[in-house]
């Protein structure tokens, strides 16, 4: 056993000899930047420590992976994971050497939410491979401009000639944008940087890793990222957006049912469907709606009033449909006209809008239900006086009508969403695709479908 430890430390040694042994090392100049500059600064360090001096020669991208490849210069500095496959003599040191996001920068006025669906034209820097990805795993196929320089990208964004530009987070710093607060930047995925030897060097692998952990472990690379200010301020941060928006509303028959279907979940569904790549519905009752939204489990609530919840939500500037009209319903007459005038104490059951409080003398007792088929069972066994709700929602094993009295004419619904980052977007969204596409007429009272 003592011999292999033995065997193990020569190894070690010898190898940290020959990297010692080597006095330099070329790689492509890269251009400097902040996360540029923190990766070069990494890796002298860590060469220094193994007697390793970098040198740089500038060269085309392209070019330089040509000579990478053929043992011409030493290998990439940094490049993303799986060059190996595509340079067959380059060897990956595994350690991650940074970490980053591409991000897509554009102007929300233009595209609403701006995903990579909604957008049509997009630039990038040629030979940036995680951009590449990115549009080839989202199989898009309208116009591409790939620019030698990345200022080239940012004056084409700036122009308006192009509706976004996918760039890597580190790079947002030196992007200059004439109104920032025009523009939309959003977390599209999460990449991985390593080091990259040829076949030549691969004998400096191993110290070269372990040197770099040992930097992790102290604090050195921490304090690295501090000193070049990789951590970007509040205002440049990009948000994530959601691979799955999720509307939610009330079981409103023939507009929102619970099956998913329903004239309105249908408008939804098309209004984004150049947006979102999945849409889910949810449909049971406003409470649940409502809480969905507030703990941020759904994206916007379908078919609501404005003002209809004390929540701070925020509205689609058109209506979407009509409601349908409001009723009182009873069992006896004098009980009906008692609640109209408020001569008596009584009980009455909703299930809907704490709004439906609002349309009786203020002395009348209410009961919240959960559920429209609650309120009618409770008014049937006569432990309430009557019931507020919509005449779509009475229950089919009734043998003898209610009667009923017209609380209130029809009334415009609405889009909501919380007042965050997404909501606005999603909002802004919407409100182009509902100027554009909504047919005039609204929902009918009769139908429920729209006109």
């Amino acid at each position: 056993m003592k011999f292999i430890v033995l065997l193990a430390l020569l190894s070690t040694l010898l190898s940290v000899f020959s990297a010692g042994a080597q006095q330099s090392l070329t790689f492509r100049e890269p251009t400097p930047g902040p996360m540029v500059n923190y990766v070069t600064a990494v890796l002298e360090e860590a060469y220094a420590d193994l007697g390793v001096e970098l040198n740089y020669q500038p060269l085309p991208r392209l070019r330089a992976e040509q000579l990478a490849d053929s043992g011409e210069i030493a290998g990439e500095l940094g490049r993303l994971a799986n060059l190996e496959e595509q340079l067959p003599s380059l060897n990956r040191v595994p350690f991650r050497l940074y970490e980053f996001s591409i991000v897509l920068v554009a102007k929300r006025s233009e595209c609403g939410l701006c995903t990579i669906k909604a957008i049509d034209s997009v630039a990038h820097v040629s030979g940036m491979r995680a951009a590449e990805k990115v549009l080839e795993d989202a199989d898009f196929d309208r116009p591409v401009f790939q620019q030698t320089k990345f200022e080239q990208v940012a004056k084409l964004l700036n122009s308006g000639r192009i509706d976004a530009a996918l760039i890597a987070d580190f790079q947002l710093r030196n992007l200059t944008l004439e109104n920032p607060g025009d523009y939309v930047i959003y977390r599209l995925r999460d990449e991985a940087g390593y080091h990259y030897l040829h076949d030549s060097y691969k004998h400096l692998i191993e110290p070269l890793y372990q040197r770099l952990s040992a930097m992790k472990a102290s604090g050195r690379l921490a304090a690295l990222k501090k000193q070049y200010q990789l951590e970007l301020p509040d205002q440049l941060r990009p948000i994530d957006m959601p691979t799955q928006f999720v509307a939610a509303s009330s079981i409103q028959p023939g507009l929102t049912n619970a099956d998913g279907s329903g004239s309105l979940w249908e408008l939804i569904s098309q209004l984004l469907a150049n947006a979102v790549d999945e849409l889910e519905t949810s449909a049971s009752n406003w409470p649940r709606a409502r809480n969905l939204l507030l703990e941020q489990r759904a994206h916007l609530l379908v078919g609501v009033q404005k003002h209809q919840f004390e929540a701070d939500f925020i509205y689609s500037e058109l209506p979407i449909a009509m409601d349908d009209a409001l009723y009182l319903f009873t069992t006896d007459d004098t009980v009906e006209q008692e609640l109209l005038s408020g001569n008596q104490d009584h009980t009455v059951c909703y299930s809907g809008s704490d709004v439906q409080r609002t349309f009786l003398p203020k002395h009348v007792s209410y009961y919240k239900a959960n559920a429209p088929l609650d309120c009618f069972a409770m008014l049937d066994l006569n432990r309430v006086d009557g019931v507020i709700d919509y005449k779509h929602n009475l229950p089919d094993w009734t043998e003898k009508p209610y009667r009923r009295e017209r609380l209130r004419d029809p009334v415009p619904l609405y889009l909501a969403f919380n007042n965050n980052e997404i909501g606005q977007l999603l909002k802004a969204h919407l409100d182009r695709a509902l100027k554009s596409q909504l047919p005039p007429g609204l929902v009918g009272e009769n139908r429920n479908t729209i006109r």
